[in-house]
């Protein structure tokens, strides 16, 4: 993942940082993939160059992935009790607005959705 590296200034044009091998032992001991780390890292504009802070970061805001804003949106308000479980059938949500409402505070890369801290 070198736009990862870049940013933690692990490599450039003419250096590899001995760091590097450390940095990438980290990221394996952690529960989180590259892919979601360096989705995590684009969605919300992290300035943060420590890999510990980041991988802390992700714990807090990592919220899955998901296909559409309207599935992960569906699934976080069912989750969290927002939406009742005996819902009658003849109330339907207009899934799309309330997707683009709670998106404000979320981000999203690759399909993997943060929230913003």
């Amino acid at each position: 993942c070198p736009d990862l590296f870049l940013k933690l200034g692990l490599i450039s044009e003419c250096h590899i940082s001995d760091n590097i091998f450390n940095v990438i032992d980290y990221i394996e001991s952690s529960s989180y993939d590259l892919e979601v780390i360096s989705a995590y890292c684009n969605c919300t504009n992290s300035n943060n160059e420590n890999i510990e802070e980041i991988i802390q970061e992700i714990e807090e805001s990592y919220n899955g992935e998901y296909n559409t804003d309207k599935e992960f949106v569906q699934q976080l308000l069912e989750d969290c009790g927002d939406i009742p479980s005996n819902l009658p059938s003849y109330i339907h949500i207009d899934w799309e607005r309330t997707a683009y409402d709670v998106m404000m505070d979320y981000s999203t890369s690759d399909n993997h959705y943060s929230r913003n801290l």
